[in-house]
């Protein structure tokens, strides 16, 4: 555990292994957990402001299908919170 952030209706968790967006509220389980970014699949994080919202864009690992192996470039999967 590093650090922790609320945020309007979800809370960051920062770990040394991953960040993890939960759900506001009084959850007590992984169930709270609606999406987890370990470092080692992430490749670039890009935080933009748009309307007065503050996104965070975080481009993971493309992954080659045929091997299974983490590639370094970027993939189609952009999550933003």
């Amino acid at each position: 555990f590093i650090a922790v952030e609320n945020i309007d209706s979800c809370c960051v968790l920062i770990s040394s292994k991953a960040v993890y967006f939960l759900k506001s509220g009084d959850y007590i389980d992984r169930e709270a957990i609606f999406l987890e970014v370990k470092y080692d699949d992430l490749y670039h994080c890009l935080v933009s402001k748009d309307h007065g919202n503050v996104y965070i864009q975080l481009t993971k690992k493309a992954v080659n299908t045929s091997s299974g192996v983490a590639m370094p470039g970027p993939s189609q999967q952009k999550p933003m919170v």
